[in-house]
């Protein structure tokens, strides 16, 4: 419930008491909200706050008002940056709850009231604990705007129609607005994804082909090193196994890596092999190859 605070003289009272204020204190030049300090202003000599006020129902919250630096909450700013949202900014940035959502309804539907009915609705946007179910709304309009008999039946009538109307009005428009914007969502989705598959399909094609390229020149380009180094490494290898022996396959692979030549699957093995031997051929009595066992004699 929103309370209002009077400029002049400090009393502090409820919104349905404003302009009973109003009429009876001559210092009521104005009339402040006592959570956000919202001022709305009004005319001295008629000694009325302006019906701005009858609009404001809603401010800031409590966590936000007492904790003040320290809240964690989202705040958002009016255009003129003095921290004070107007109705139609808090319907866009704060959930409402069902009875605030109501009451926003009758401050809609008291807007575009027919003559008939407009004193009516003004008095109930006055108020904010209306209820929004029919029967209890016809129980309360008796006793808060005294409508009773005939003509008050049928003014219950037309008001709840009225409300019933906008309230649907807002329902569909609500609806549009949901309906826009997730049709909009897959569509900057869709924008955003082609651009960037058409480049990650490039970047992709240049790096495959760089690999390939890699790939066939590390095959082709790359020749063999000399016998008297192979000599060299196949005898570190064996020097540092157990026994001093190693199989061949195990010797071999040794050698390439102590060379930092990786094994090119099937791409140059058959011509290792041929090295390898080569290499215990030239060297029989420090080199001995008994089946797929190689021994470094001394």
């Amino acid at each position: 419930m929103v309370f209002f605070c009077c400029d002049g003289c400090g009393e502090t009272f409820k919104k349905a008491k404003v302009d009973f204020h109003a009429a009876k204190c001559r210092e009521c030049y104005a009339v402040s909200c006592v959570d956000c300090s919202l001022s709305f202003p009004g005319v001295t000599s008629l000694a009325s706050i302006i019906d701005e006020y009858r609009n404001h129902t809603s401010c800031i919250s409590e966590a936000e008002r007492y904790e003040k630096t320290i809240y964690r909450g989202t705040r958002k700013l009016d255009e003129s940056g003095t921290g004070h949202r107007d109705q139609q900014q808090q319907r866009k940035t704060k959930k409402l709850t069902p009875q605030e959502a109501w009451n926003q309804t009758i401050q809609v539907a008291a807007e575009t009231a027919p003559p008939s009915l407009k004193s009516h609705m003004d008095q109930l946007a006055m108020l904010e604990n209306v209820p929004r179910k029919e029967k209890q709304f016809r129980n309360f309009t008796v006793n808060s705007l005294r409508l009773r008999g005939p003509s008050g039946e049928k003014a219950k009538n037309d008001i709840w129609a009225l409300l019933v109307k906008v309230r649907e009005d807002e329902k569909k428009r609500k609806e549009e607005e949901d309906n826009k914007k997730q049709q909009s969502k897959p569509a900057a989705k869709k924008e955003e994804s082609k651009p960037r598959t058409a480049s990650v399909s490039e970047e992709d094609d240049g790096s495959s082909s760089n690999s390939n390229s890699n790939k066939n020149s590390s095959t082709t380009d790359l020749p063999l090193p000399s016998e008297k180094t192979v000599t060299k490494a196949m005898k570190k290898a064996l020097k540092k196994a157990p026994n001093k022996q190693l199989k061949f396959k195990a010797l071999r692979k040794q050698v390439q890596e102590s060379l930092l030549i990786k094994d090119n699957k099937g791409g140059k093995k058959k011509e290792w092999k041929k090295l390898l031997q080569e290499c215990l051929d030239a060297n029989p009595k420090r080199l001995v190859l008994d089946g797929k066992i190689v021994t470094l004699t001394k």
